[in-house]
């Protein structure tokens, strides 16, 4: 549908070469499609391009689903696992609990390490605190 959507939308751009308006909202909008992932992005560029370029391609973008949108089913498998994690909450950190090291991974991007320091999700390593001196509390 991707395809289609393009092919119509250069079609409509090249017998209206002399209209500028719709010449410029059908090229950003071949680069939205090229280049986004966002369903919802595509379906406001497609209402743009229904009104203003062509009504066949406005339609493809507004009835396209987000599987349509990547180039191959492997990429739009690959997208949807992301997005099922996400929801999950797990997101680009490991969930929190220990690890074979002895560590702790806090679910926030944090990991305590064996010894008592911590790794911050911005790269800081706070190392443990010193014991108390012999006598001091």
């Amino acid at each position: 549908m991707k395809t289609a959507a393009k092919v119509f939308n250069i079609l409509s751009m090249i017998f209206g070469f002399y209209m500028i308006y719709p010449l410029v909202l059908g090229i950003i909008a071949n680069k939205k499609l090229n280049e986004c992932k966002d369903i919802k992005s595509i379906h406001n560029w497609g209402i743009v391009v229904l009104l203003f370029v062509n009504l066949i391609s406005g339609i493809i973008m507004l009835v396209m689903k987000e599987d349509d949108l990547y180039d191959s089913p492997e990429e739009a498998a690959a997208a949807a696992a992301l997005k099922q994690q996400q929801a999950m909450g797990y997101g680009a950190y490991p969930p929190a609990g220990y690890d074979a090291y002895g560590g702790y991974h806090d679910g926030f991007g944090g990991y305590y390490d064996a010894a008592g320091g911590y790794y911050d999700p911005y790269g800081n390593y706070y190392p443990p605190a010193a014991p108390p001196a012999n006598g001091e509390k």
